[in-house]
């Protein structure tokens, strides 16, 4: 499933930025995050009247206070049955007016492992532990379109990344991110940002709830 959700009022967005600004912060260089736990009972109600039942959990995701443009990934796991992804874009910081450019690439191809960030051909690296490191050869890709390269409008969009890294890769759906409108998709689709920086925005808050099926539902 993916699909925009009905948009926030503003006292929620309020509420949950308050949230995220009263939580711990795990700082890194590109980001910032906080827990995600504080803010599900202000949206348990609204995901259950969005996904249209309440046979869902969500064990695992984070505020992101982001600095730079994502990379192609999933929101996967090797420890439960992956459902939805939900985002909640809360604010951003920007200088100019090219805001309803800023997109989420969400791609065809789907993956049933840990949590990777996708490099196609990049060179080994030695940060740290497999989870949110890199996979540089996608033959356990699901649906991956071998002699499919990806067209000129998308790479100029995400110039933040190799060309190469879309190798097999076709877009499904471009989600426009914005603030209090949130949307979903299936955690196991790989996905990315364009290059926001490009259009005058310097960083990003946002929420990202990774779901599962209480039922066993795997997508």
């Amino acid at each position: 499933m993916i699909k925009y959700l009905t948009p926030l009022s503003t006292d929620i967005v309020n509420e949950l930025i308050n949230i995220y600004n009263s939580e711990e912060k795990l700082e890194l260089a590109w980001r910032k995050g906080a827990s995600f736990k504080n803010a599900l009972s202000v949206l348990k109600e609204y995901i259950d009247y969005e996904f249209g039942h309440s046979d869902w959990q969500c064990n695992e995701g984070t505020f992101f206070e982001a600095f730079q443009p994502y990379r192609i990934h999933t929101d996967t796991s090797t420890t439960e049955h992956n459902y939805q992804t939900v985002v909640i874009p809360l604010d951003w910081e920007h200088n100019n007016t090219l805001l309803d450019k800023n997109v989420l690439y969400i791609f065809k191809q789907r993956w049933h492992y840990e949590a990777t960030m996708f490099r196609y051909g990049s060179k080994p690296t030695k940060e740290g532990p497999r989870h949110n490191t890199d996979t540089r050869e996608y033959s356990k890709v699901e649906n991956l379109e071998v002699n499919n390269f990806i067209d000129k409008e998308t790479s100029a969009d995400c110039n933040h990344l190799n060309e190469r890294h879309f190798t097999g890769l076709s877009v499904e759906a471009k989600m426009q991110w914005s603030p209090g409108k949130p949307f979903t998709f299936p955690r196991t689709a790989l996905h990315c940002s364009n290059n926001w920086h490009r259009l005058g925005i310097t960083s990003k808050l946002g929420l990202s709830l990774f779901t599962s099926s209480t039922k066993g539902a795997r997508l």
